[in-house]
């Protein structure tokens, strides 16, 4: 007679062993992770979407990826000051197309009655004719509070200006004094040329340590402050004999480069008493007819991207400013690397090419010889113009018809929705 297997024993022996190992699968601890793999697994994500989905399976796995490297960038266009619309509109490139599409922020308040001091981080920083400066991010309305520009302010930039109280409606006001005696008001437009030129935060405003530091308007000192905690801007003098002109921050060192035409001073001021230490100058190891537009931080390098004054040529330099001896070598070709350069602030961004946008390449708002190029007429679109790092060769991208009065593209700016930023 033969013996029917019991239930247990019916099943052949390999049946069982997949859902043994699926078992053993789901009870892995992604959080156990090395880092270094990690950050590998993080350097390979192909888009935005997928980027997203890695930063929420854990808290090792959102620190290891920071979101600005994933998301493109946008160009901001122009906004009028004194619109009642509170909207500012952007233009976004389309993933492996030559074209692209403008989308709108509405209920931005915050707009009117300011200029931009600045755009960092996926904020940008506002002021008003009195100096008062906001940060705001366009694109979830979240905003913060930056102290107000002062007669210290102006003064280390050699304006000489006076808060003024109109008797009509006790209206505030800047007047500012020039050599001949006279006193002008500050109007809207003039506060980047007596008061604050650029600003530049460390980290997002709201993470408890974020620094903010400002390009002045004609001086060798920088202003800085703590967001959130500091009333008033404190001064620190580069030890520089040069205007400075641009600010970096450097994630990985804490610090802050004050950049002039003179070279590089390395700001710290994160501890107790804050320190500048020039470098030796590099200015004078560049191509003398070299025309810096941007300066930026990528993979612990500073980068510049210049243009030269005679030919039109634009190039790219990078150097270790922490290095022993520091110097700037060209780069002559960077296969995973995109670079955006704005029009209105020297800051510029960029890193791991992402979806939509060319490698090996820099990015323009404009045609950076527009103005020669072609009669005014015979351009009749607003135009990036896309620089091949290796082949040094160029292509225009039209993306919006001019109009009167139309202005160009303000900056770039990595969209940033979420509350908080690794």
């Amino acid at each position: 007679m033969t013996r029917r297997p019991s239930p247990r024993t019916s099943l052949p022996a390999k049946a069982s062993q997949p859902a043994r190992r699926r078992s053993r699968r789901l009870q892995v601890d992604w959080r156990a992770l090395p880092k270094d793999l990690v950050e590998f697994i993080a350097g390979k994500l192909p888009s935005a979407r997928d980027a997203c989905a890695f930063r929420v399976v854990c808290r090792a796995w959102y620190f290891a990826l920071s979101f600005a490297k994933t998301v493109a960038p946008v160009l901001l266009l122009p906004f009028n000051p004194y619109s009642t619309e509170d909207a500012a509109t952007f233009y976004r490139m389309t993933a492996d197309k030559g074209d692209g599409k403008f989308f709108t922020r509405n209920g931005l308040s915050e707009l009117r009655g300011k200029v931009m001091c600045g755009s960092s981080r996926g904020w940008l920083a506002l002021a008003d004719e009195v100096a008062n400066v906001k940060l705001l991010n366009p694109f979830n309305g979240a905003t913060a509070d930056l102290p107000p520009g002062d007669e210290r302010v102006a003064a280390a930039s050699w304006r000489a200006v006076s808060m003024v109280v109109e008797a009509d409606g006790g209206r505030r006001r800047w007047l500012r004094r020039y050599p001949d005696g006279s006193d002008h008001p500050v109007g809207l437009n003039s506060i980047p040329d007596v008061f604050f030129r650029e600003i530049v935060l460390s980290s997002h405003p709201g993470s408890g340590r974020c620094v903010a530091m400002a390009v002045l308007a004609f001086s060798s000192t920088v202003a800085f402050c703590r967001v959130g905690v500091d009333h008033s801007w404190k001064l620190l003098h580069t030890k520089m004999i040069c205007r400075i002109g641009s600010v970096i921050y450097c994630p990985g060192r804490n610090r802050f480069l004050a950049i002039g035409t003179g070279g590089v001073s390395i700001c710290h001021v994160s501890g107790r008493t804050p320190t500048a230490r020039p470098v030796p100058s590099l200015t004078d190891r560049l191509p003398r007819q070299i025309i810096p537009r941007s300066y930026l931080q990528l993979d612990g390098e500073l980068h510049l991207v210049g243009t030269v004054s005679a030919t039109g040529s634009t190039y790219c330099y990078k150097c270790n400013v922490f290095a022993r001896t520091p110097a700037w070598s060209r780069v002559r070709n960077s296969p995973d690397m995109t670079l955006f350069v704005s029009n209105k602030f020297t800051v510029g961004t960029g890193g791991a090419s992402v979806s939509g946008f060319k490698k090996d390449s820099i990015y323009f708002p404009e045609h950076i010889n527009r103005y020669y190029a072609a009669p005014a007429g015979r351009r009749r679109h607003h135009e990036l113009e896309i620089i091949n790092i290796t082949e040094g060769t160029s292509e225009l991208q039209a993306y919006r018809e001019k109009s009167p009065g139309s202005s160009d593209a303000l900056c770039w700016i990595q969209p940033n929705p979420w509350a908080r930023n690794a």
